[in-house]
């Protein structure tokens, strides 16, 4: 079954990057001797299945595996709403609290819609009314702390927090920041002790730190190298304040664990807050191409469904890395892909017009 998926994954990818370099004599970067690296775990109650097509890096000819690394860019969010929804559930924070309460308010102003402010909830739903990324940010720059406070203090709300569903990495970002403040740890650990440390994942971790990317010694020659229409590209940089949105890295074998858990397939201290990240809290538009499906969100999660089932996701898409992970839990099904290519080669569009079906109708 995951070779089937993977050599479905693999022909989109070496087709896009193969149009792209159309015009050139010598296409070297897609030929049959380089590979962009992609794997595809399926998980179900009978057991795990891990497939992988391609080499680390170009200097690396190790074949990847369950064991290979990749930045899992946005899925981290998913990391933040279970850290979110379990420190509501100890009493530390409740979902409804302003994050300015958290945040270094000598440094920062949180910006509101006419008297109604920002809640914890707001940025776990993508309900804040802060946008994407504020005007005049830069992707892959190193902002300090204080850059990226100014940036939220002169940005303005597209409406009443809590009221439409607009995707935010800003948003998401500044939430896994606000809650590192109020345990008094970096994010990093937060999210050791609370998901990764439970679960074993070993290989999974934040790939940064406050001012330069800095893989451990023992992740990196385990770790695929992202590619840009085939060419080989370094890892992206996203400031400390928000690494939380998107800078975290991870393998198939330790996102099988984690959709175990989600699946319910093993019990863990993290099962209620981990169910609490499921539950529908708002509408969020329509991502598949089919119209008989409709998109929810909870709390970081992505909720599609079709008159009675259910399919739980998320996407990550950063230069030079795509990836997604979802999971039926009424068939206790999942699967994860993670591809050393761009969300121009395979985007996430296309990830969930492939995977979404899937999850929602196999038997």
């Amino acid at each position: 079954m995951s070779n089937s998926l993977l050599e479905q994954f693999r022909k989109i990818v070496l087709e896009q990057g193969l149009s792209k370099d159309a015009n050139k004599k010598n296409n070297s970067v897609f030929g049959s001797h380089i590979s962009v690296p992609i794997v595809v775990g399926i998980i179900t109650p009978n057991g795990t299945q891990v497939s992988g097509y391609g080499n680390i890096s170009d200097l690396n000819s190790t074949r990847v595996d369950g064991n290979t690394v990749f930045d899992i860019a946005s899925i981290s969010k998913t990391f933040v709403a279970i850290i979110l929804a379990d420190m509501v559930n100890q009493g530390l924070v409740n979902l409804n609290d302003p994050i300015e309460a958290y945040l270094p308010l000598d440094r920062v102003t949180v910006p509101s819609y006419e008297g109604h402010k920002i809640t914890l909830e707001n940025l776990a739903t993508h309900t804040s009314g802060l946008p994407d990324f504020p005007v005049g940010w830069i992707r892959n720059h190193s902002y300090t702390p204080q850059q990226v406070y100014d940036f939220v203090s002169n940005t303005n709300l597209t409406g009443i927090p809590g009221t439409k569903s607009s995707y935010s990495d800003i948003g998401m970002g500044l939430l896994g920041h606000t809650l590192a403040l109020k345990e008094g740890v970096s994010f990093d650990q937060l999210v050791r002790d609370r998901i990764l440390n439970v679960l074993g994942m070993d290989s999974t971790g934040m790939r940064m730190i406050d001012s330069e990317i800095s893989v451990p010694n023992d992740i990196k020659s385990r770790f695929a190298q992202g590619h840009i229409a085939g060419k080989v590209i370094n890892l992206e940089f996203i400031p400390d304040t928000i690494q939380s949105a998107g800078a975290m890295y991870s393998t198939a074998n330790d996102l099988m664990k984690y959709l175990s858990a989600n699946i319910g397939l093993i019990q863990t201290t993290v099962d209620d807050s981990i169910h609490e990240t499921h539950l529908i809290r708002n509408s969020f538009g329509q991502s598949s191409e089919n119209e008989s499906l409709k998109d929810y969100i909870g709390l970081g999660w992505t909720v599609t469904t079709d008159f009675g089932k259910e399919v739980i996701w998320h996407t990550g898409s950063i230069d030079g890395y795509t990836s997604i992970i979802g999971f039926n839990p009424s068939k206790q099904i999942g699967l994860v892909i993670l591809c050393g290519c761009n969300y121009d080669d395979f985007s996430a569009k296309e990830m969930i017009n492939l995977v979404i079906p899937f999850l929602l109708y196999y038997d």
